[in-house]
């Protein structure tokens, strides 16, 4: 029997990646985004889903059900970056960046519970981010919902463990993907701000352009799948940010802090 996972985000990105390359190993995929657009693959369906809307999220679950007993595996990949200074960003902004990256990662584990519960083995990969695991300037909101979901998955695992449900965490690197053209921006950047704001925008865009190829993550995901007892966290990055988890470990916390600002020049 083919195993049915369901990829978020699936329209572009990391998301699209993931539920291709599933696709193409085997997996009956459903690849959940706004849009409900994303590519075309066998064994590959596109379906509208709003991770922020409870109902559109449980909609999705119900006609997975009505087709499948159970299922394998979700991943959630959705996801909204943003960028600009604490100081800059304001309730709303900070409410629409959590509606996204934590409250829909929610919203989908609540709802494939019962489904991933009927299968033998069962996996919940959230995908977060470096920025998960250290705080970056010009990116604080961001950090703090990667935060975030670091701390809901570790809980969620404990909460789950010996009902063979494995949640897993990846956090990649730079990845090259759309979030450039899509990333979330403060709108109010206040003058004393609005310099070291744009500078930091432009490092950022160079990096994710020169980050890895999103399928690398995919491939990375599709092992993940095949262990049976994965590990929490797979940390997937071009030797510069595995040098960074590595110094972040070992180094004082100012220390390391001091090289963070140093490499953003903040």
């Amino acid at each position: 029997m083919k195993r049915v996972v369901l990829v978020t985000g699936a329209s572009s990105g990391i998301g699209r990646a993931v539920a291709v390359w599933l696709a193409r190993k085997g997996y009956i995929v459903y690849g959940a985004s706004r849009s409900g657009n994303g590519a075309q693959a066998d064994s590959l369906t596109n379906i509208p889903m709003d991770v922020t809307v409870a109902d559109s999220v449980a909609d999705v679950f119900k006609q997975i059900e009505a087709k499948h007993e159970s299922l394998y595996a979700i991943v959630n990949s959705a996801g909204l970056g943003m960028l600009g200074a604490i100081e800059d960003s304001t309730d709303q902004e900070i409410e629409v960046v959590f509606q996204t990256n934590l409250v829909g990662v929610h919203h989908v584990c609540m709802q494939a519970l019962h489904l991933l519960r009927k299968s033998d083995k069962a996996y919940i990969i959230n995908i977060t981010s470096i920025a998960a695991q250290m705080g970056l300037p010009y990116r604080g909101i961001y950090c703090a919902s990667k935060f975030a979901v670091e701390g809901y998955s570790e809980s969620l695992s404990q909460e789950l463990a010996g009902e063979g449900i494995h949640v897993v965490l990846v956090e990649p690197g730079d990845v090259r993907t759309g979030i450039n053209g899509n990333r979330k921006e403060a709108e109010n950047i206040s003058i004393r701000n609005a310099h070291r704001h744009a500078a930091i925008r432009e490092q950022v865009n160079r990096e994710v352009d020169g980050g890895m190829e999103p399928e690398e993550i995919a491939k990375s995901v599709c092992r993940i799948l095949q262990i049976d007892r994965p590990r929490l966290r797979y940390r997937i990055a071009r030797p510069q940010a595995r040098i960074a988890y590595y110094l972040m470990r070992i180094l004082p916390d100012r220390w390391f802090e001091r090289l963070i600002r140093k490499h953003y020049r903040s």
